[in-house]
């Protein structure tokens, strides 16, 4: 062999072993095109369809307490209160009686009312109503109001013992929605007869007839 060709051999030689010492993909090292599966834990709820997680992340699992927060209690629908120009003299939130059980009980199981808080009574129909201070602990304000959202007569009434309607005073008036709030509420806001109730849509009753003599 010649000095040329025993040159050549070992040229080949070195690049034999130069190629043999290169990395190349191997089954313990993951490349761009392994499936994400194959190196990560459960799907994260919520991920779409085919999707899993980082290696190292943790996954959040159905059910979990990161995954469904606990729910508040939602307040209630408020009505608005306006005097006859339009001026908004307050709002009230309201818990809503619109059935014969509801509007028997009435506020006579609770203890005691914020100041823009109430209970507001809902009649398929307007009519002439006459309400009692049964078993309440605290005074009212009670405003019946018409169809429209007049406010046709307010009552101030104080709590008075007895359990009988036959022995408790009556407070007439005549609407379709009755709103009772702490008595003097009235006062504080000004509000009087011939001023509004604004009642969201999804309370008022759609087939209300409007009251001729409640005003405008």
């Amino acid at each position: 062999m010649s000095r040329r060709q025993r040159l050549a051999a070992v040229l080949v030689v070195c690049a034999l072993l130069l190629t043999g010492c290169a990395g190349t993909p191997g089954d313990g090292t993951p490349t761009a095109t392994s499936p994400a599966a194959d190196q990560s834990g459960p799907e994260t709820t919520g991920s779409p369809a085919g999707t899993a997680t980082g290696a190292g992340t943790p996954a959040t699992t159905a059910g979990s307490e990161t995954d469904t927060p606990e729910e508040d209690d939602q307040p209630g629908p408020q009505v608005e209160l306006r005097a006859e120009n339009g001026t908004v003299l307050g709002r009230v939130t309201v818990a809503i009686a619109d059935n014969r059980s509801e509007r028997i009980t009435g506020l006579s199981d609770t203890e005691r009312l914020n100041e823009s808080e109430g209970m507001l009574f809902v009649y398929e129909e307007p009519d002439t109503h006459t309400y009692v201070m049964r078993d309440m602990d605290f005074s009212l304000d009670i405003l019946f109001v018409a169809p429209n959202g007049t406010i046709t007569t307010i009552h101030h009434a104080p709590t008075e013992p007895g359990e009988s309607g036959d022995d408790l005073t009556g407070y007439p008036g005549y609407g379709q929605y009755v709103l009772e709030v702490n008595r003097g509420y009235a006062n504080r806001t000004g509000l009087a007869v011939g001023d509004t109730v604004a009642i969201p849509a999804r309370i008022a009753t759609a087939d209300a007839t409007p009251n001729p003599d409640a005003g405008g």
